[in-house]
């Protein structure tokens, strides 16, 4: 029930107005994460050492219910990829590819109703370390951070140098002129192919969803909170 709970605060953050209007009646986006979690635990296939779960699931869903989600249909598919990587983890299962959502229309179905087609399909995977040393994580993609205003995404801050500052000084890579953010408020470097946020000594502190953090490993759609300012993680 945690991933579920996280999953519906997560969604109803991201897109705020839209999620109590549009979700009221109809197909609800938790009867969807619920299904992913079912899925996986049905469609597991164990092997010597891992027990590999499906990754991609195509949504078939009403025109009226499609219609609705259309608004909010990215952020939807980005927190069900969520609820996929935060259930292999919660239960120890390993994905043959990166999560996967997608959505399709079936004119057949009334609304409420729909349908979900799970499958492992392999994808770009780490290549695996010699013997006798730690595993390295695969090639690295940019990232960037969006600006969240009210709710919905705004400008983007590609992550292209190896250290970005973000603070209200000039100089800062990322330059927010919110009063709650200190003049070098915190940083995000990249190291070993992922992204790494760490506070810089500010007065009010960095956050990552909504918890106090000294240094954390971004993950797709993590949400950095300066003073006011509210940042999205994403990879490009």
């Amino acid at each position: 029930m945690g991933i579920l709970n996280e999953f519906e605060r997560n969604l109803e953050r991201v897109i705020e107005g839209v999620f109590t209007k549009a979700f009221r009646t109809g197909l609800q986006p938790v009867e969807l994460a619920n299904r992913i979690l079912r899925e996986m635990e049905a469609g597991k296939t164990v092997g010597v050492r891992e027990v590999w779960v499906p990754n991609r699931f195509v949504f078939k869903l009403s025109a009226p219910d499609r219609e609705k989600f259309r608004e909010a249909e990215a952020a939807l598919r980005r927190e069900l990829e969520k609820v996929v990587r935060d259930g292999v983890q919660e239960r120890g299962w390993d994905l043959v590819g990166p999560p996967q959502v997608d959505f399709d229309t079936d004119a057949s179905l009334k609304q409420g109703e729909y349908e979900c087609e799970a499958s492992l399909v392999e994808g770009p995977m780490p290549e695996p370390a010699p013997e006798g040393h730690a595993s390295k994580p695969g090639p690295s993609r940019d990232g960037e951070l969006i600006l969240i205003e009210r709710g919905k995404p705004g400008k983007a801050f590609p992550l292209t140098k190896d250290r970005v500052i973000i603070g209200r000084l000039g100089e800062s890579d990322i330059v927010l002129s919110d009063p709650g953010v200190s003049r070098r408020h915190a940083e995000v470097r990249r190291e070993d192919g992922s992204f790494v946020v760490a506070d810089l000594g500010s007065t009010n502190g960095t956050m990552v969803n909504e918890a106090t953090i000294g240094e954390r490993t971004l993950e797709e759609g993590d949400r950095i909170t300066v003073g006011k300012t509210v940042l999205e993680f994403r990879r490009r």
